[in-house]
């Protein structure tokens, strides 16, 4: 599927629509099929699915646009799986096909497109004969669900654009609504107070909206490279903006009840008393499966064992299709209230923070690896992983390599590697040749004897 996914790519907003085309032109090639159409959900209620590419028509289908229960496809949207059916071709073609495609009846697939178990789009194949048998296939399963978080970005995207264009809006009808206020501030001295809490407001949420695209924009150019330097500038930069004292980045595998720390900003006079391993009570993440939104807690209805050393904490979580996965913490000195302002935007600064934890964790348990596989033909060298836990143990297959007396700072130099992410090499009085990559999982690494 290694075609196929060299299609999503981020582009400007006008090349999108004919990079879908050339995408399911390739996909039509590669499974023989003969149309393929791509609906994608509106950017803001992801309820109305419009009409993007297609290969195989001429001009626009029948159905250009419909609702999430609406018709047939609108019923795969709801159930949210794959549905197919016998039908007339003209029921979903436009009644101008292109000359390659000659079908009176066919066998039609409604495939949602999904991220975080939300549909992001629909792909419409179109086929002369039953394909159920090659839908099955892993490698298809996983280009569909990378499809999903590609058309989500694009839908991100939109919908910033959209908040940028409401707010503008909005400050052209609030300039007009001060002059009118103005004029009859005479008449009507209580105005005075309205106008200042309607401006207070559309500041705050203006405000808001400015710091969640500059960390929208600051996860998009995140790499594997650059370590977990810009998960800490993204902590620190909205923990400034709204005065907490600290913040930490909590992940755990699917298989996994325990969490781990991903990245954590904080002053050393608060850090200090935070425990290196935040074992979280039950009773919170049955409250964020439940809620599905930030909340507001205190010390004691986050940690099962320890003290965080601040009272008050923001609790932004992060889900996919297997449940939460990630939480973003934010700590104050005093319980703070929350509302839909700082709900909203915090709950997308999880999804941006996360989404590039994601992708930088499949660039580095991927191809990262097959990189050094390569490496490893040509030059010779053995590649292997080294997980986190070993690393904190100082548990290193080779230490006996090593003199007696360099040994503690090597393993420290691991550690520090294991903290920070991005490349490693050892020091350079240590005469080891090796070269790696690391996460808060552990290190990828090369090593030549």
């Amino acid at each position: 599927m290694k075609k196929l996914s060299d299609y999503l790519i981020p582009v400007e907003e006008e090349a999108f629509g004919p990079l879908q085309t050339q995408l399911l032109q390739a996909l039509c090639q590669a499974y023989q099929v003969p149309v393929a159409m791509l609906y994608l959900a509106d950017a803001q209620e992801g309820s109305r699915f419009d009409y993007e590419a297609g290969s195989g028509i001429s001009g626009r289908p029948t159905l250009e646009t419909f609702q999430v229960g609406e018709g047939l496809l609108g019923y795969a949207a709801l159930e949210k799986r794959p549905l197919s059916e016998r039908i007339p071709a003209h029921v979903l073609i436009s009644p101008v096909l292109s000359p390659l495609v000659e079908l009176e009846a066919a066998f039609w697939y409604a495939i949602p497109l999904l991220y975080q178990d939300q549909v992001q789009g629909l792909l419409v194949l179109v086929a002369p004969e039953d394909k159920d048998s090659l839908w099955e296939s892993a490698e298809w399963r996983d280009f569909l669900n990378e499809w999903g978080a590609y058309l989500q970005s694009v839908r991100s995207r939109r919908y910033i654009q959209m908040l940028l264009e409401k707010t503008q809006i909005q400050n052209q009808e609030l300039a007009t609504r001060e002059e009118e206020l103005r004029q009859n501030l005479e008449e009507l001295s209580v105005t005075q107070e309205e106008m200042r809490r309607t401006q207070e407001l559309l500041m705050e949420r203006t405000r808001w909206q400015e710091l969640t695209i500059d960390l929208f924009a600051l996860t998009s150019s995140a790499t594997a490279f650059e370590g977990t330097s810009l998960m800490r500038i993204f902590l620190a930069q909205a923990s400034r903006f709204m005065e907490a004292q600290g913040a930490l980045a909590l992940w755990r595998e699917p298989e996994s009840q325990s969490f781990q720390i991903v990245s954590r900003w904080a002053p050393k006079s608060i850090s200090q008393f935070w425990p290196e391993s935040w074992a979280i009570q039950e009773s919170l993440i049955e409250r964020l499966e439940k809620e599905r939104k930030t909340i507001s807690a205190v010390s004691q209805e986050i940690l099962s064992q320890g003290e965080s050393g601040l009272v008050g904490w923001y609790v932004a979580p992060y889900y996919d299709a297997r449940g939460l996965r990630g939480m973003l913490l934010f700590g104050f000195l005093e319980a703070q209230p929350i509302n839909n302002e700082v709900e909203s935007a915090l709950r997308s600064l999880a999804i941006a923070f996360f989404s590039a934890v994601e992708r930088i964790h499949r660039a580095i348990t991927r191809d990262y690896p097959a990189l050094l596989e390569a490496i490893a033909d040509i030059g010779g060298g053995k590649t292997l992983f080294l997980n986190a836990e070993a690393i904190q143990k100082g548990d290193i297959p080779w230490l006996h390599e090593i003199p007696l007396v360099q040994r503690e700072a090597y393993v420290s130099a691991l550690q520090r590697a294991l903290e920070k992410g991005g490349l490693w090499r050892p020091p350079s009085d240590i005469a080891l040749r090796e070269i790696g990559l690391a996460s808060f999982k552990g290190i990828w690494m090369l090593r030549f004897s």
